[in-house]
């Protein structure tokens, strides 16, 4: 077991579309830190990964401060050792700082309050230009 990660990664991928809501007290208690919020899955390059998905968040709290914001990045950490190409996990682990703030655009995007709401497809435009930015 992989801290829960795999486990949680299953029941997400079994929906469509989900809406999580974070812990706010605990967020809260670790002053905001992106870690203690939301988790968002970052798998790309990992054919054994539980995360078949593109994970994308998407909420008011993304700011561009490695300290503060809604969204923690978690990634696979790679077996050293197999030789074969094929890249193999043994578990996950936050991201932090810089690492953390290059997920912007790809996993995590800050939501304005009232834009989406003045452009009916702000949301399919901010899902598909992430899926782009996956892949630059």
């Amino acid at each position: 077991d992989h801290s829960g990660d795999e486990e949680v990664l299953n029941f997400l991928q079994s929906k469509t579309i989900l809406g999580i809501q974070d812990h706010y007290p605990f967020w809260k208690s670790w002053n905001h830190a992106p870690w203690a919020g939301k988790p968002v899955w970052a798998c790309n390059g990992f054919n054994n990964c539980h995360c078949h998905h593109h994970h994308i968040l998407l909420d008011d709290n993304i700011h561009n401060d490695p300290n503060d914001g809604a969204g923690g990045i978690r990634t696979p950490i790679e077996l050293r050792g197999r030789g074969d190409g094929e890249k193999s996990i043994s578990g996950y682990q936050s991201l932090f700082g810089k690492e953390a703030l290059e997920m912007h655009g790809k996993h995590l995007i800050r939501v304005p309050t009232v834009k989406p709401l003045m452009e009916e497809d702000w949301f399919i435009r901010q899902i598909e230009e992430a899926l782009w930015n996956l892949f630059l």
